[in-house]
């Protein structure tokens, strides 16, 4: 892929990670408010609440280069486990819990809102799934920082960068979210290799109408890929008024909408434009480290040669047998019914047991390889022995439940679910150490 480079700007790469708080029995602990407790004692801000009392979510501050960003992760990552401990609670890096729990979730307004609209029960969907969520800045121009929302730009270049940026990212959602994949079980039950994201989509696209946005799916599915820059300020401006009419409906008085903050906050599906002027995917299960730092890598390096070097991502028949191909200044991608359809199921229920998306995922790592510099494939070798072994972290977890006499039409019981988030607890530890030893040669 070569082409004439035209520099834009310092270009940032930002993570927010959700991990579960947990009992050294291995139980779910509602231990979040002591971490965050002590943390803004400390005066640490990277360390948030999240939905439930049971998870916290850690934010890394942004920077031009992955390794600065992950060396902050990191570190944050340690602080929050040393707290953790002094508390007798463990973090657990997986996509949802797999044993059987009942969340408490917060009571804060803009929560109460979801609770309303979804449901009590269906509500609480949320407060058993973490995830991880990769930001990257928005071309030069694009976004008015000062109200939080895209301009209807002119340079035909840069608003061109802006719509290749985010389809490429929704034909990548399968790959990504299968490399990430950690969420085999869903309250004790085996419902596919990623039941986060079965769970929480929801919808006829991944056969599950009793998905958190099954019956809001302009909030929480795969977004169709879009033609102009106006056509994603029209679906964000249209997305934001049907949030509003739920809330007219229910009763509640239209000022809660100023809790938001911003228009772009009122959408929760895997591929955004955020209020910190990001394209962000936040469609992927958490994970361990090493595993974010390759995504890392992977979203910085595409989207920096999208923006700088301006190839054209087109939809076509050629991106269904040739996934991700480059041609002169093209990248193919499939027709967005084959990602929603068929990718996206194939990914989630069956991860790298399908021919179709084991080539996918292929494919589109070689497009990432192809982009970076040559120091930073050490970050992606993980996903290639995943591709050598066609087994992700779900797997794995499989692999292990399978040998604890685990069968796929049974449920694990409760001992097994703690076994498991104890291993990948104890696991994050050492994941830490390796990460870290990988990344201080690269900053």
């Amino acid at each position: 892929m070569e082409a004439k480079k035209q520099p834009l700007k310092k270009s940032l790469t930002g993570f927010e990670i959700e991990l579960f708080t947990i009992n050294n029995e291995g139980k779910i602990a509602n231990a979040a408010d002591t971490i965050l407790k002590k943390a803004k004692k400390d005066k640490n801000l990277s360390l948030k609440k999240e939905i439930s009392q049971n998870m916290i979510e850690i934010a890394s501050y942004p920077n031009e280069m992955v390794p600065d960003t992950m060396n902050h992760l990191l570190d944050e990552l340690e602080y929050a486990i040393s707290i953790a401990e002094k508390n007798n609670t463990l973090l657990c890096p997986l996509g949802t819990y797999p044993g059987k729990y009942n969340p408490i979730m917060r009571v804060d307004k803009k929560y109460e809102i979801k609770k309303s609209i979804f449901g009590k029960e269906r509500y609480k969907i949320e407060g058993r799934c973490a995830g991880f969520h990769c930001h990257y800045t928005l071309p030069k121009g694009i976004f008015d920082s000062q109200l939080r929302v895209l301009k209807i730009f002119t340079r035909s270049k840069i608003k061109d960068s802006m719509i290749n940026s985010y389809n490429l990212l929704i034909a990548a959602d399968p790959a990504l979210t299968c490399f990430m994949q950690s969420s085999p079980f869903y309250q004790c039950k085996f419902i596919g290799k990623d039941s986060r994201v079965i769970m929480y989509r929801g919808g006829k696209a991944l056969n599950n109408e009793k998905g958190l946005y099954s019956n809001f799916q302009d909030f929480g599915s795969l977004p169709y890929y879009k033609a102009t820059v106006l056509d994603i300020i029209s679906l964000i401006t249209n997305r934001y008024n049907k949030w509003k009419s739920h809330i007219k409906s229910l009763g509640l008085n239209i000022k809660v909408l100023s809790l938001y903050g911003s228009i772009l906050y009122t959408t929760w599906g895997p591929i955004r434009i955020s209020p910190h002027g990001t394209i962000e995917q936040r469609g992927m299960d958490m994970n361990h480290p090493i595993y974010i730092a390759g995504i890392g890598v992977i979203v910085r390096w595409i989207l920096k040669k999208l923006q700088e070097e301006y190839y054209a991502v087109v939809p076509s028949e050629i991106g269904i047998k040739e996934p991700f191909k480059v041609e002169k200044d093209i990248i193919y991608i499939p027709p967005y019914s084959y990602v929603r359809n068929e990718l996206q199921k194939l990914s989630a229920y069956n991860g790298l047991e399908s021919d179709a998306v084991y080539d996918y995922c292929k494919r589109f790592l070689r497009l990432a390889e192809s982009v970076m510099p040559k120091d930073r494939l050490k970050l992606v070798q993980p996903f290639k022995q995943m591709l050598k072994k066609r087994k992700t972290v779900s797997d794995e977890i499989l692999d292990y439940a399978k040998k604890k006499g685990f069968r796929r039409k049974e449920s694990i019981t409760d001992k097994l679910a703690a076994d498991i988030v104890l291993h990948h607890s104890e696991r994050l530890l050492k994941e830490i150490t390796a990460t870290r030893r990988i990344i201080r040669h690269l900053l």
